[in-house]
């Protein structure tokens, strides 16, 4: 089989002969860039002779092509996103299983780091298996050398509205049902399991099923971490210029009522322990920007 390279500066995509019914697999890519790179991408996508141009045989795959398809299947078809390096580097497909006749997702790590956030995956899909917050788990395996983690492939949209709503709340109560393990408090606050990252781009929408993907930094965190997650990261990202403490008034009457669920009036204990973390997080990541805000929201506190 031949694979077509399409290449960014951090990274490298392999697409397959696709057809229309299989084009959800461009959606690996999203032309983040600028003007020149949505340019040669919309090239890449309609015309096969730019394609052409970036073939490779299988057999020239720089990475452990038939491995992965022994793990996938010899009878699918794949795309793959090699992942931007680091120590995180992971290799992320889209494919088609001719077999079930069903498109999927799947992860494939080797790298140390990789392979703890492919394993915490695995284990969160278990724990939320048949609860409808997830895509199905199809296949997974730990071995001495990687992490494969294999899922229903969801078709859906983000948000409408990506600012705090009824529906962003209930699914963010839902999720507080569930834990990681049986050591349900930290210190004297209670605890839940917590996607880590529940934002917008990690919710799939498609009619009544609300499904969140990516879990990899999933834990058993203090109750209200992915509330104040979706409030904070959101005000910074769409309204960078707006104090995280309007934010966080702004939405206090969802906080409260977040909270009545667990017979919680005072959660102010709970938003340091959430605001603390994140200022750790994102000195370990080095994001100066998302750091200065929420530094200025534990002191502000």
């Amino acid at each position: 089989m031949k694979y077509y390279q399409f290449k960014t500066f951090t990274t490298s995509y392999y697409f397959p002969d696709i057809d229309s019914s299989k084009a959800y697999m461009y959606g690996l890519y999203s032309p983040y860039g600028g003007k020149l790179s949505k340019w040669y991408w919309s090239l890449f996508r309609r015309f096969k002779c730019v394609r052409l141009l970036t073939s490779v045989k299988e057999d020239d795959l720089d990475f452990p092509y038939r491995q992965i398809k022994t793990l996938t299947g010899e009878n699918t078809l794949l795309a793959f996103n090699m992942g931007s390096p680091g120590v995180e580097q992971k290799i992320s497909m889209l494919g088609w299983d001719e077999n079930r006749h069903q498109p999927f997702f799947a992860k494939f790590s080797q790298k140390p780091a990789a392979r703890a956030l492919t394993k915490n995956e695995i284990t969160v899909y278990k724990v939320l298996e048949g609860t409808g917050l997830t895509p199905r788990l199809l296949n997974s395996k730990n071995s001495e050398d990687y992490d494969f983690i294999m899922t229903e492939y969801v078709e859906g949209k983000r948000p409408k509205d990506r600012f705090m709503n009824e529906q962003i709340l209930e699914l963010a109560i839902k999720l507080s049902n569930f834990h990681l393990d049986d050591v349900n408090h930290y210190g004297n606050l209670l605890t839940c399991l917590s996607h880590g990252d529940f934002c917008p781009w990690n919710i799939l929408v498609n009619g009544d099923r609300w499904n969140l993907i990516d879990w990899e930094v999933a834990a058993e965190r203090p109750l209200g971490f992915d509330l104040f997650t979706y409030i904070c990261q959101v005000a910074a990202l769409f309204e960078s210029e707006k104090p995280l403490t309007q934010a966080i008034e702004e939405n206090k009457c969802y906080i409260d009522r977040y909270f009545e669920n667990f017979s919680i009036v005072d959660w102010r204990m709970y938003f340091i322990s959430f605001v603390e973390e994140k200022v750790n997080y994102e000195a370990s990541k080095g994001n100066s920007e998302l750091l200065k805000k929420y530094k200025e929201l534990l002191y502000e506190t």
